[in-house]
């Protein structure tokens, strides 16, 4: 009975048109309202067609959420049990939606956010922005890493002494634990320090020596001997 209910429903909804603004996308739309309810979408610029669950309108992004994914089998599951095939349409894309069923709703709620199944929480655009700011952190904290105009040896010896000591890149100079510096090319000679600070410099010229040594192919080393093969001796 529930689901004759919801096919003549359907059947009654018509279907609005959509212009390509974001005014048009408010509370007081009919996609506003939507919202939780099964739709069509038409979307340019190829007239692509979408069908699915509105899972939200948002005018700060400018957006409409829709999930494509089919219902359960089970006509009684959950909206929520649905798996999830988001797809992210503008506003400026939307060319016409129809409304093809009411969707699964809290009883006895108005239309929009409010209602929706399942439900649609506030978003918290201050942890946005801090997350934003974080991410943007770190990419410039790992582009400082990266040398500019310096050879890919320059770089490994970068990554290496980077395992185990503060540093970063001055120029072409990498300055190790703001009291050593390395010139190109980078050899055990081109290590310096401001006076006072020689112990750190012995440790650094131990981190490069060590890092060429483990670069350099082994030489001398004793090679691995390998067996003689005895020929059978005649007549057993």
């Amino acid at each position: 009975m529930a689901d004759t209910k919801r096919q003549s429903m359907a059947g009654k909804v018509a279907t609005p048109k959509v212009g390509p603004t974001k005014e048009v996308i408010d509370g007081d739309s009919s996609l506003y309202k939507a919202v939780g309810a099964r739709i069509k979408i038409t979307c340019a610029p190829h007239n692509n067609v979408l069908e699915g669950t509105l899972f939200t309108t948002c005018n700060v992004t400018n957006a409409i959420a829709i999930n494509t994914a089919p219902a359960p089998p089970n006509p009684s599951a959950p909206l929520s049990s649905q798996p999830g095939d988001f797809h992210i349409i503008p506003f400026g894309h939307i060319v016409t939606f129809e409304l093809v069923g009411p969707g699964e709703r809290a009883p006895e709620s108005a239309a929009g956010f409010d209602g929706a199944l399942p439900s649609i929480t506030k978003v918290d655009l201050e942890a946005l922005k801090a997350r934003e700011e974080n991410t943007i952190r770190e990419m410039k904290k790992k582009d400082a890493q990266k040398g500019k105009g310096v050879t890919k040896e320059a770089q490994e010896l970068f990554d290496y002494i980077a395992r185990t000591l503060p540093l970063r890149w001055a120029g072409t100079q990498i300055v190790v634990n703001e009291a050593s510096l390395i010139d190109a090319p980078y050899g055990l000679n081109n290590i310096k320090s401001a006076p006072g600070k020689e112990q750190s410099e012995a440790h650094v010229r131990k981190i490069v020596e060590r890092f060429y040594q483990l670069k350099k192919p082994a030489q001398g080393a004793p090679r691995a001997s390998v067996a003689t093969p005895i020929a059978p001796r005649k007549g057993g």
